[in-house]
């Protein structure tokens, strides 16, 4: 058997060697590698029409100690694949876009799905959404409120820290607080989800980083992982990637209040007296 570094080649290379049912376990793997993230090992054994010790056979014949190990290893092989280039690596205008392209492809594979549609109910039926940010991420956030108020979601910030922290003291139940800040270490913003929690509000952090301190002050978290970009600029990282997961979030709150129901709260919402 010839084992090398990547999961994707690993199976790619000794698929002779396996079983009938190994090679449909091991087929089904390289036909829906774009989903390896959500997959598990009864899942896999139902859509490839095998069973769940064919799965577990199958990972450690490849040399894994089961199918957990290999499920993280063909995401580290996935991720390392899709690595965008360095900025003395992008030559041209295309090499730009697609890099960025590249990394919200990722997001969209990594984000963690249950946490997002919460933190979509949340917003959606929230009394008030107060948002802090500090430092280059301020600009994306008052888009984001903007964006919100247009779509009948009430929300506070400010560009003065103590401002919003006098926001969020006032904040009532129903109230919600979100936190924007690439690498989770503001101490404005973890200030705020401590005083949140104090007011028994729920937070939402929205950060770069996966090992975000912030992430466990915040009762959910949307982390997009790119923690440096190849759109940085002399050291200020592109703020786009946390912008693009403020932006997911408009658009399904705004699909959730167009439903009929949502219809109706909006106008009940927005009536004058």
């Amino acid at each position: 058997m010839n084992l090398v570094d990547s999961a994707y080649e690993n199976i790619k290379l000794n698929m002779d060697s396996l079983s009938s049912s190994e090679k449909k376990v091991a087929t089904f793997l390289l036909e829906n590698i774009d989903r390896i993230h959500s997959l598990n090992v009864v899942l896999i054994a139902k859509e490839s029409h095998t069973s769940e010790a064919t799965v577990v056979r199958m990972s450690k014949k490849l040399g894994y100690k089961g199918f957990y190990q290999l499920k993280v290893m063909l995401i580290h092989s996935m991720d390392k694949a899709l690595q965008p280039p360095t900025d003395a690596q992008l030559s041209n205008i295309g090499d730009f876009f697609q890099a960025t392209a590249q990394n919200m492809l990722h997001i969209g594979n990594v984000l963690d799905e249950k946490s997002f549609w919460s933190c979509v109910d949340l917003i959606a039926s929230a009394n008030t959404v107060h948002i802090i940010a500090s430092g280059n991420t301020i600009p994306s956030v008052l888009e984001f409120c903007f964006r919100l108020g247009r779509i009948g979601v009430a929300t506070t910030n400010s560009i003065s820290d103590e401002l919003e922290l006098a926001n969020i003291n006032l904040a009532r139940y129903g109230d919600i607080v979100i936190g924007v800040s690439h690498s989770g270490g503001s101490k404005n913003v973890v200030r705020a989800f401590e005083l949140a929690r104090k007011k028994g509000v729920s937070t939402i952090a929205v950060t770069d980083i996966s090992t975000s301190p912030l992430k466990k002050h915040a009762d959910f978290a949307l982390a997009s992982t790119i923690e440096s970009s190849s759109t940085s600029v002399f050291g200020a990282e592109s703020h786009i990637y946390t912008s693009v997961i403020l932006d997911a979030l408009v658009f399904f709150v705004a699909r959730k209040k167009r439903t009929p129901q949502g219809v109706k709260m909006f106008l009940a919402e927005t009536q004058v007296p």
